[in-house]
């Protein structure tokens, strides 16, 4: 076994334990990125392509771990350290690079623009970051990225010009600015010579699109219509994914996209369903369009003296369907459709059902028809339910076919964030029932297009609380429910993805983690919430649990009772509501109850669990309260600390103020001074003043064991003891018997040690 063979197998083993390093130690982490990126200029091809991975793997973990003001220096210097190695003289390894740098989590703007240029940029030119140029040169300078994704894509490899597309659609949603300047890089993709690199591009082309929603340009037009009619199949239902999403600026483009649909049809008519689809929304997108294109061409349209209808004429079917788009289309009050032309689709249902699978059933389609039929001009809009024809019937869901309707309905989902009322009842209420149906984007994989609309709702939220002097309870819990679907998503992407390979473990763990916590926070700080809601926070720490589990962390016994205790907790909170169990918690009842059963034998039964799973509304009572605590130190920062001897204890004062905590709840100050060992010190409810909404109160909390230091801090937070069904915590005689809940952030207190002169002064 060469050398080189040892050197390859310890970083594949560094990125192995890197989900078990201790996260507080940043120096161990640190210490192995950069040997990682030594590494990076070794002579042997299998070390160089393991420490690309090390160095991605973690980087990411050091950027995740590093404080908000030097989280984005790490980030670009991660990503200039990657694009560096896209110049490698081995294909294996470009590619490799291009897969790490997809995964980067936040780039500055200038830095990625600047890997679509061959001149630097005057922001650029004299930046460096930690990191290694050369063997020799440890400085790396900025301008490392240049055209780094240009020569990506003139690469002679196929395998490295797609891993290149892809990485540019994972990093187009970080900058708007580099995502545009993409597209006229990208689009010159669509006729590669690989059927591999064609379908990446337009994939990344309708990323681009459903994240930006840029107006399209009539020169990406011209080859994207170029491609309709390819010759292979993947390839023209890409392109079609693109036109469902793009909007045309002007009508000349629309009516030449058209025309090139009809040439698809009259090709390739086995495309036909998939072809109507896209015109339907194309048609709802685009209503003052197609009214005028319906006028220009009303005697293609109307039958002919003898009263038969031309539909042998392609060109008919696509004008009719895009008549049953009008009434539904956002600029539906434009648009004035003779109601003749719905009886006339009547005649191609069947058709058109079958492209509209994703929207509605054959039945609904038929009702639609015939009511708009006895309206005239855009009147039939007014009087029919949208819904009807926006969103599946009877809760059916196709994981292959309805990819196309959840992208469309997940971007309306976005855009109505801002036309949400400002009441904040109907506000919260509004962004809640839509968060729901999120859950079935994240089982398409749609990870990344759910966590931008979170961030719309996010956004919504802030801007009604601006200025207000505090957050109302319904506010906090919605911005926690959107956290918790956040975690969710980057908890869940690898068990939903379509890619077989899982290289995101870490930050899988860590989303879990936050999730669980996240979802403890929920049910335990939030008073007046219904039963059916603490139900419903129990079965989503169930498909937390399920998630690891299945997912191949910590399979072990204990994890296994923690999934019956929350099992547990389940059944007790159904006897009390007497309400019908979830399939999603009798299937796992039924799987945890066969005890015979190893727990590595049961991971497929988990995984197949999660299909019985799905979001259910929350509902805002008026009486919900959260609970809540501050802390304050007087005159005490860096630069002011309180006095200590050394070995000796010293009291701290604090300002409690504690909101909507009942009297009877057993209240602990936890102090920690970095160490794994906390203190507690209890925190008696009934020497605060106030009234029940807020107490405050001012105590001195004894620090009872200092460290022979000169200077040190304490971690000072407030927490309460969980309810009889939380676990029991393993702790001396005087103490918290249940599991904490932490009711605000830490505050860090500095001690300085007194100077103690030899006649006694100080």
């Amino acid at each position: 076994m060469g050398t080189y063979e040892y050197e390859k197998a310890a970083l594949d083993g560094l990125v192995m334990l890197s989900n078990d390093l201790v996260r507080e130690d940043r120096s161990l982490i640190q210490g192995g990125y950069f040997r990682a990126v030594e590494l990076l200029f070794d002579a042997e091809v299998p070390v160089r392509c393991s420490a690309v991975h090390v160095v991605g793997e973690l980087g990411r973990l050091i950027c995740s771990l590093s404080p908000e003001d030097s989280k984005r220096e790490w980030s670009d210097a991660l990503f200039v350290q990657l694009s560096l190695m896209v110049r490698d003289m081995k294909m294996e390894i470009r590619v490799a690079a291009f897969c790490e740098l997809e995964k980067t989590p936040t780039v500055s703007s200038d830095i990625l623009l600047q890997t679509l240029s061959k001149k630097c940029f005057p922001g650029i030119k004299d930046r460096t970051f930690h990191g290694q140029y050369t063997d020799k040169l440890l400085k790396l300078p900025a301008s490392t990225a240049a055209y780094a994704f240009v020569h990506g894509l003139e690469d002679e490899f196929y395998q490295v010009r797609k891993s290149a597309c892809h990485a540019m659609q994972m990093l187009s949603i970080l900058s708007a600015e580099f995502a545009a300047q993409a597209l006229d890089i990208l689009i010159d993709m669509v006729n590669d010579d690989s059927l591999e690199v064609r379908v990446q591009c337009l994939e990344t082309l309708h990323h681009i699109y459903l994240h930006n929603r840029f107006k399209m340009e009539e020169t990406h037009l011209e080859m994207l219509c170029v491609t309709l009619v390819d010759s292979d199949t993947l390839v023209r239902s890409a392109v079609r994914e693109v036109f469902r999403l793009c909007k045309l600026p002007k009508f000349e483009m629309f009516y030449t996209c058209i025309n090139s649909f009809v040439e698809n049809l009259e090709l390739y008519p086995l495309d036909e369903a998939d072809v109507i689809n896209t015109l339907y929304k194309m048609g709802r997108n685009h209503g003052r369009f197609v009214s005028r294109i319906i006028q220009d061409s009303s005697e293609e349209i109307e039958p002919s003296f003898d009263g038969t209808l031309r539909l042998t004429k392609l060109r008919t079917v696509a004008l009719l369907v895009l008549a049953v788009s009008a009434p539904v289309s956002f600029d539906r009050r434009l648009s004035s459709i003779p109601p003749q032309l719905f009886s006339y689709a009547v005649t191609l249902l069947d058709r058109i059902s079958n492209g509209l699978r994703d929207v509605a059933e054959e039945t609904s389609i038929l009702v639609y028809l015939s009511h708009c039929s006895k309206f005239n001009l855009a009147s039939a809009s007014e009087n029919f339910e949208r819904e009807a024809l926006c969103f599946p019937m009877d809760g059916r869901h196709s994981d292959s076919s309805q990819g196309s309707h959840d992208i469309d309905e997940l971007v309306e989902l976005e855009k109505g964030a801002s036309d949400l009322p400002i009441k904040t009842a109907s506000l919260t209420d509004l962004i809640l029932q839509k968060a729901v149906s999120l859950w079935q984007f994240l089982k398409l994989g749609l990870a990344d297009e759910v966590l931008r609309t979170l961030r719309s709702f996010k956004e919504e939220l802030r801007n009604y609380s601006h200025g207000a002097h505090h957050q109302s309870a319904g506010v906090i819990f919605t911005l926690n429910f959107l956290n918790v679907i956040k975690w969710l998503a980057k908890g869940s992407r690898w068990h939903f993805s379509r890619s077989t390979f899982h290289s995101e473990a870490t930050g899988t763990l860590i989303a879990l983690s936050k999730l669980e916590t996240k979802l403890e926070e929920m049910l335990h700080r939030f008073s007046g919430l219904r039963i059916a809601d603490n139900l419903h926070l129990v079965e989503l720490m169930l498909v937390t649990c399920v998630l690891r589990l299945s997912q191949g962390f910590n399979c072990s016994y204990g994890s296994m009772k923690k999934l019956k205790s929350l099992l547990h907790l389940a059944e007790e909170l159904i006897e009390h509501e007497s309400v019908k169990p979830p399939k999603f918690v009798i299937e796992l009842r039924d799987i945890s109850n066969n005890d015979e059963d190893i727990l590595i034998d049961k991971l497929p039964q988990l995984r197949n669990s999660l299909n019985l799973f799905y979001l259910k509304p929350f509902s805002i009572p008026e009486e919900l309260r959260h609970l809540n605590a501050a802390i304050e130190v007087a005159e005490n920062d860096f630069h002011r600390p309180l006095p200590f001897f050394p070995c000796l204890p010293v009291g701290i004062p604090l300002e409690v103020s504690i909101y909507n905590i009942p009297l009877g709840t057993r209240i602990w100050v936890v102090a920690s001074t970095g160490s794994s060992r906390k203190q507690f010190i209890y925190l008696d409810l009934n020497g605060c003043k106030g009234c029940n909404e807020v107490k405050k109160c001012s105590f001195v909390a004894p620090i009872l064991c200092t460290p022979s230091v000169k200077r040190f801090s304490v971690k000072v937070s407030i927490a309460m003891e969980g309810s009889a069904e939380a676990p029991k915590m393993k702790s001396a005689c005087f103490g918290p018997k249940r599991k904490l809940v932490y009711l605000c952030k830490e505050k860090e207190v500095y001690l300085c040690r007194e100077i103690v002169e030899s006649n006694g002064n100080k």
